[in-house]
């Protein structure tokens, strides 16, 4: 029996990895690479290798996106994995998307920066959450067709964010906290708390 596991487990590796390795190059191509080839030969994207999209990724907008090492964007057991895409947008010229070492995306998740938006390494983001550092819309009724007021969005490392959560402008999370699933974050937060709630609010130490 031990011979027959060992025999087994040779072909694995000899065999069968080699391919496994070849899909996820050929995911890789489909669902990064090829989407956004003229973004990145526009050089406007600064990504090391290890970038891992299970989902179609898109980078759009005139401005500059940062990505750490080892992040990963969607999640192919996650819900609404098939047909639904992850979109990182610095819309202007002047705008700057830095994501860090480590993050993980669930599926179908939208940041748009008209200015900077910036997530801290390893930090998860679940299923459908907008992160938007701007107000897209003028409040003022003669200026609803211009960009609302523009601000900045910074979340700290290793925090943890919900389902269907939306994060506007000046926003600030600190290190270690959790935003509850639902939550619409618009303020400061301090380190190792979790935050929900519509606004959200501190509801607990961690």
């Amino acid at each position: 029996m031990i011979i027959m596991y060992r025999i087994l487990r040779n072909c694995y590796y000899f065999m069968i990895y080699p391919f496994r390795k070849i899909g996820v190059i050929i995911k890789q191509f489909l669902n990064f690479l090829l989407p956004n080839l003229l973004f990145i030969l526009s050089k406007r994207v600064n990504y090391k290798n290890r970038i891992h999209c299970n989902q179609k990724t898109l980078l759009t907008g005139a401005g500059h996106i940062y990505l750490g090492e080892n992040c990963v964007f969607g999640y192919k057991l996650g819900g609404f994995y098939r047909g639904g895409s992850i979109e990182l947008q610095a819309r202007y010229k002047n705008a700057v998307i830095k994501i860090g070492d480590g993050v993980a995306t669930n599926n179908n998740v939208f940041i748009c920066a008209a200015n900077h938006i910036e997530i801290g390494s390893d930090s998860l983001i679940g299923q459908n959450v907008i992160i938007m550092d701007f107000e897209a819309h003028g409040i003022n009724p003669k200026r609803r067709r211009k960009i609302g007021k523009i601000g900045k969005v910074i979340l700290g490392k290793n925090i943890w964010i919900g389902n269907n959560v939306t994060i506007l402008k000046n926003s600030n999370v600190g290190d270690n906290s959790i935003v509850a699933a639902g939550a619409v974050v618009n303020g400061i937060f301090p380190s190792n708390v979790i935050i929900g709630g519509v606004p959200a609010k501190v509801i607990r130490e961690l």
